[in-house]
């Protein structure tokens, strides 16, 4: 029989010489119903249409207790009655019933319907009959999972207390596997849902749903969780991540500032066990492990918790550690991939993926874009340490969400680049310069902060989250052209400029490799004062694809900014060198060829190695050859420039120094680049007839030349007035359309033939 499957059994023989069936069995007081008196009962129904049976039981049953806990027996006087009451009432352990009723068979129609219909499994069941023989015994027992079987005159008192006990024991073992089993299966639910959140907040959530299932009670209670410090955070410690019921109003509340003393230190207590702790009506379950702690808090309403149910909640809690280290380990996962650690914004991944789904919501409506930068972060960094830098950018991103709002999204993209996103009414940058003129007090130091902004409408640019961060880039890189905590809005122009640009790189990058429309003029280079041809400059030219003639002025800064400008250089001082080797063959063995140098060819460290080295190739004397450059060299490594200059000087090669006057180097800065001649600039140049201070301009420069014992070469010399003026001041080598526009080689052949009379 299934009974026996569930409790251990002796066999005892009673007063009349009868097996009587006992059982051991451990009874979950916890788990048993109470009469009105608040005492525990065994509730047993007895369906019998015979009112003597009724009051004979009741009889037999007066003051009997099994287990501890008295009986209340349950009246029905037909099986339908009988069914009523078992509709009504969950907690009942035995029915007793009589197998004839309202008709042949109504007792046993009443065990189908309290096994099938009604699903009631745990009940036991007692069928009694005043008709032995009726039924055959043991088939009604297998076919209908009953207890028992008998005739009522075989239940005298003994037997029927008997035959109760062992059915009420059986009851409240298949209740405890019951429960057990329901329990099992609710903590392997809540195993299962908890191992695949990735979220705190809804771990916290589900948590709670599934201890209220566990309990067999309604959600009450918190979870705390130890938050970890970040900028924005002026508390740390644990806070309630989650809360319901007579719980809800604490939500996002610290911990130590709960008006409920003994909660506040039931929580330190668990968390200082790493256990589960049962206080008060209340179970603390510990969850940590991992980098922080947390607690689920869940209040029973003042009602015990039977030991079935203490030890489903450890293997609970078990399970609970587990899913909680899962989680924060996620969380940490995801944080790094979407956040900046310092600032604890969002990174450039997660900024652009925001901005991308809040177009598609509001498809740009009244938005913008904007990158803002710190005004010379980078001195602040290397002048203070990078600890000060970190710090600094910490206050930047405080205040920059402060001064936009939390309607705009705010992250940072990059080193000291920030990015914001919102409605154009709330990225305001005079709102922004605002913000910033207080300074920031960093490590001790007062520092002064601007920062710049490239801004972008959605409107005026169309497209991606993408597209708005490279828009406004573009204007942000106009901001940085004009200085200082300067702005600049994205225009259609911008976006046309860049792609000339980059239209422009293609093709001189063509240029170059297949040394297509690319080519040099001369200019002359004379002493004013004999009329001899003593040099030229070489001058680079270059004519597209579409046969436009592009102006040295916008693509030489594009061939510095891109790097092409290294392979560009030597090919020039190589065509130039042959050409000059081909000349001085030709009769012109005085003839110096000067050749510009761009700054930025300095950096090459092999820059004076080349140089020599096509020399030699073009069979040409380094004292022939003369590199120009421009003050602003001065700005660069200066150590490194210095070696390569000196590395060329000492192998013959002369320097002159381009444009003079017109940077923003100085005085001193000039004085230590070993320059061999000054070239006055046509600035200069063009003023040096117009009025006294502007004579005496060009005047400074020849005796700056001449107290550093310089040569001097005036350019852009056009008039003979303004030749005059300049031989006057002592300045005798010019060029200048005077003399000779820049030609090309075979140009140049023909003006040198011209003049040779005068030249020589």
């Amino acid at each position: 029989m299934r009974r026996q499957a569930f409790a251990s059994a002796t066999e005892e023989p009673d007063e009349a010489g009868n097996d009587t069936i006992m059982f051991a069995a451990e009874i979950d007081a916890d788990a048993l119903p109470v009469a009105e008196n608040g005492a525990p009962v065994w509730r047993v129904l007895l369906a019998d249409d015979d009112e003597e049976v009724h009051r004979a039981t009741a009889f037999a049953l007066r003051g009997v207790k099994i287990d501890g806990a008295a009986l209340q027996l349950l009246h029905a006087h037909s099986a339908a009655e009988a069914e009523a009451i078992l509709v009504s009432q969950d907690d009942i352990a035995v029915a007793m019933l009589d197998v004839v009723m309202e008709t042949t068979d109504a007792g046993l129609v009443l065990v189908d319907t309290i096994r099938n219909r009604l699903g009631l499994r745990t009940l036991r069941i007692v069928l009694r009959t005043g008709q032995p023989g009726y039924a055959p015994e043991l088939e009604v027992i297998e076919r209908y999972d009953i207890n028992d079987y008998r005739t009522k005159s075989e239940l005298t008192q003994t037997r029927l207390i008997t035959t109760l006990t062992s059915a009420v024991r059986a009851y409240a073992q298949l209740e405890h596997i019951e429960r057990t089993s329901h329990g099992l299966g609710e903590v392997s639910r809540a195993a299962n849902t908890m191992f695949r959140i990735r979220s705190a907040t809804e771990f916290a959530t589900q948590l709670l749903v599934h201890m209220g299932g566990l309990l067999e009670c309604v959600p009450n209670g918190l979870v705390c969780v130890d938050l970890p410090a970040s900028p924005d955070r002026t508390v740390t410690g644990m806070s309630v991540l989650h809360s319901v019921g007579d719980y809800a109003s604490l939500l996002g509340m610290p911990v130590d500032k709960v008006a409920d003393i003994d909660l506040q230190r039931a929580i330190q207590r668990c968390v200082a066990a790493r256990s589960m702790l049962f206080e008060g009506g209340r179970v603390f379950i510990w969850m940590g492990g991992g980098t922080r702690d947390a607690v689920a808090v869940f209040d029973v309403g003042g009602t015990d918790i039977s030991a079935v149910s203490r030890r489903l909640l450890e293997i609970l809690a078990a399970n609970l550690t587990v899913g909680f280290e899962n989680v924060d380990l996620f969380e940490r996962l995801d944080f790094f991939a979407f956040f900046d650690p310092l600032t604890h914004l969002p990174n450039r991944t997660r900024f652009l993926s925001d901005v991308d789904q809040d177009l598609f919501a509001h498809a740009g409506s009244g938005r913008c874009l904007a990158l803002a930068d710190i005004v010379r972060f980078s001195d602040i960094n290397d002048a203070l340490g990078h600890r000060c830098g970190d710090t600094l950018l910490i206050g930047v991103s405080r205040r920059l969400r402060a001064a936009v709002g939390p309607e705009v999204i705010c992250a940072r993209i990059s080193g000291d680049v920030f990015a914001l996103f919102g409605p154009e009414n709330a990225i305001d940058p005079v709102a922004m310069r605002r913000a910033f003129e207080s300074p920031f007090f960093v490590h001790g130091h007062a520092l002064q902060v601007q920062v710049r902004m490239g801004i972008v409408r959605v409107a005026d640019s169309r497209g991606s989250a993408v597209e708005l961060m490279r828009s406004a880039n573009l204007a942000l890189s106009q901001a940085r052209q004009s200085g200082g905590g300067a702005w600049s809005y994205f225009t259609r122009t911008m976006s046309e400029d860049v792609q000339s640009r980059v239209s422009m790189l293609h093709s001189l990058r063509a240029a170059i490799d297949f040394k297509r429309g690319l080519s040099l003029a001369y200019q002359p280079l004379v002493n004013a004062r004999s009329g001899k041809l003593v040099g030229a400059e070489a001058l680079l030219r270059w004519r597209n694809d579409f046969g436009e003639s592009v102006s040295p002025q916008r693509f030489i800064p594009l061939a510095e900014r891109t790097g092409l400008i290294n392979e560009l250089g030597l090919w020039v001082i190589e065509t130039a060198l042959d050409r000059l080797a081909r000349w001085r063959a030709q009769g012109l063995s005085d003839m110096v060829m000067s050749i510009n140098v761009s700054s930025v060819q300095f950096r090459a460290d092999d820059f004076a190695a080349q140089v020599k080295r096509l020399i030699d190739l073009c069979d040409v004397p380094a004292v022939a050859v003369t590199l120009e450059i421009t003050e602003s060299i001065a700005l660069e490594d200066h150590a490194h420039v210095m070696e390569q200059i000196a590395e060329l000087r000492r192998f013959g090669v002369s320097f002159a120094i381009d444009d003079f006057g017109t940077g923003f180097s100085s005085l001193s800065q000039i004085a230590l680049l070993p320059a061999d001649q000054l070239k006055i600039d046509r600035a200069f140049v063009d003023k040096v007839c117009n009025s006294a201070a502007d004579h005496s301009l060009a005047a400074t420069v020849v005796m700056l030349a001449q107290g550093r014992n310089l040569g001097m070469v005036a350019e852009g010399v056009e008039t003979e007035e303004q030749k005059d003026a300049l031989l006057a001041l002592g300045c005798e080598k010019m060029q200048g359309y005077l003399f000779g526009r820049p030609m090309s080689a075979e140009q140049f052949d023909a003006w040198v033939r011209e003049r040779r009379p005068a030249s020589t």
